[in-house]
């Protein structure tokens, strides 16, 4: 099996330690950097437990990595994710929506009609918003810091590759979406309305 070393003429790290390894024989800090990034991001998603702390009941070991990857502009991106394919299938249905290309259409449309402004916004490490479902704590890492290396943390936010991460989120979202007082729609659930006042008092619909 063909596998990529590099990437723009860049070496893409296989472990956290061989990131290190190349920062040092390249005489920077650019994979470090992403890594220590990335890890003030997840860091909301752990409960790292003291020495002789107990576990609460039911929870079972899980695991995770680095993926590592450079973008168009040569910035280094690290990702942390879960190693769900190593985790039993959750006794419950995972599925999470997502919303379908004709519904952007008609909603695209609809703002062109009425002249309704248009938003896009990236709610960056998404998954990390909303609390998990799944039961597990992980062995600290080196990219955890030497602090912390060989201690055990609790997940306790949806993380990226964990089988109800998608679903845990999906729920969280529309949580959200009702406490701001939106109404999913009966054609897509993944659309979301509510009724609002133009600037002039007229009525409208905002998606």
């Amino acid at each position: 099996v063909r596998k990529a070393t590099h990437k723009y003429g860049i070496e893409i790290p296989t472990s956290v330690a061989d990131a290190y390894r190349i920062d040092r024989d390249n005489g920077n800090t650019f994979w470090t950097d992403a890594i220590r990034k990335e890890m003030g991001n997840v860091g909301i998603a752990f409960k790292i437990l003291e020495d002789g702390e107990s576990l609460p009941p039911g929870f079972t070991k899980s695991s995770g990595h680095m993926v590592f990857d450079v973008k168009m502009d040569f910035t280094r991106k690290a990702r942390w994710v879960k190693d769900g394919h190593r985790t039993p299938d959750p006794e419950t249905s995972s599925y999470a929506g997502v919303v379908s290309r004709e519904s952007i259409r008609i909603m695209l449309t609809y703002a062109a009609l009425l002249g309704v402004d248009v938003m896009a916004a990236d709610i960056r490490n998404a998954y990390l918003q909303a609390p998990t479902s799944e039961k597990h704590f992980i062995i600290c890492g080196e990219e955890f810091g030497l602090e912390s290396v060989g201690k055990r943390a609790i997940i306790t936010r949806a993380l990226y590759g964990g089988k109800a991460a998608g679903r845990d989120f999906w729920h969280h979202l529309r949580s959200c979406m009702a406490h701001l007082g939106f109404t999913s729609s009966q054609a897509d659930p993944d659309v979301w309305m509510r009724e609002s006042v133009r600037k002039d008092g007229s009525a409208y619909y905002e998606y």
